[in-house]
């Protein structure tokens, strides 16, 4: 167990502001806009649209379409650290988008889109809005795989090393949809993604387990070890972990989630499930 620093707690702070001003902040507009037809914030974290998006799925996806084509207008080729296939956070008014020049999460914003265009395909079967930006999704792909620390596990951030458990398994499943979609394409890459996804689960257990006690991050070589009573990020990392290796999650913690975290939950049960019957992602619903 080990003391929290600085950067972890900037970076956690940031994280929780992220949240509450997604959750809370809903100001309406009167205007249409393929990313606030899905989240109607002016302050836009494309993760949380992401996970939105995957909710809204199986009743709008002509709205989700506009969307993903949206994400990838939207690309950093490269960002300020010099990563192509990022996305910036927005400000987006009825005449402007402005971009923050920062993002919380490379990965877990490249891991949710990945793994939205994979249900899209699946339920549209619009296969060609995938071959068309084919080289842009591999790009947001590769983000993860460049964020690939020795020890296996995906930093968050390419200037900090620091690995969350919920990243990671959101990265692994995100790849795993992602190589699916490759392979139904017939493009070879598919092996690549898939081997790198199971490597990063297998880092998962490796390096975020600590006697029997399960690590909501690790920044350098310190293990942050999670609780049950502080919810976000000990026990939210404790029930994505659960949902991750089948094990059942207490309604009294999913009682005190909120849309976002419980839409993750279910994004990774997906992810789960798919291990174990080949045809559980298909049709994307819940």
């Amino acid at each position: 167990m080990l003391r929290s620093g600085s950067l972890l707690l900037n970076s956690i702070n940031t994280k929780v502001w992220k949240l509450l001003l997604a959750t809370f902040l809903l100001m309406k507009f009167s205007f249409s806009h393929p990313v606030l037809d899905i989240l109607n914030n002016p302050y836009v974290v494309p993760y949380f649209v992401n996970l939105t998006a995957i909710d809204l799925l199986p009743y709008d996806p002509e709205r989700v379409k506009r969307y993903v084509k949206w994400y990838l207008e939207h690309l950093n080729y490269p960002d300020m650290y010099g990563l192509t296939g990022t996305i910036y956070d927005y400000y987006i008014t009825g005449t402007s988008e402005i971009p923050t020049y920062t993002y919380d999460s490379a990965d877990s914003y490249a891991a949710t889109f990945l793994f939205l265009t994979f249900l899209y395909t699946e339920r549209t079967g619009d296969y060609q809005l995938i071959r068309d930006n084919l080289q842009k999704l591999k790009d947001i792909a590769y983000v993860i795989a460049y964020l690939q620390d020795t020890d296996g596990l995906i930093k968050a951030l390419p200037y900090l090393n620091l690995k969350y458990l919920v990243d990671n398994i959101e990265d692994t499943c995100g790849l795993r949809a992602f190589s699916l979609l490759l392979w139904r394409l017939k493009d070879p890459d598919w092996h690549y993604y898939l081997a790198v996804s199971h490597s990063i689960e297998s880092s998962v257990m490796r390096n975020l387990m600590w006697h029997g006690q399960i690590a909501w991050a690790k920044l350098d070589d310190e293990l942050f070890i999670a609780d049950d009573s502080t919810v976000y990020p000990d026990l939210y990392a404790k029930a994505v972990f659960y949902s991750f290796v089948g094990r059942p999650v207490p309604d009294e913690w999913l009682s005190r989630f909120d849309y976002f975290q419980r839409t993750v939950i279910k994004m990774v049960k997906m992810c789960r499930r798919r291990e174990s019957n080949p045809h559980a992602l298909s049709g994307g619903g819940f």
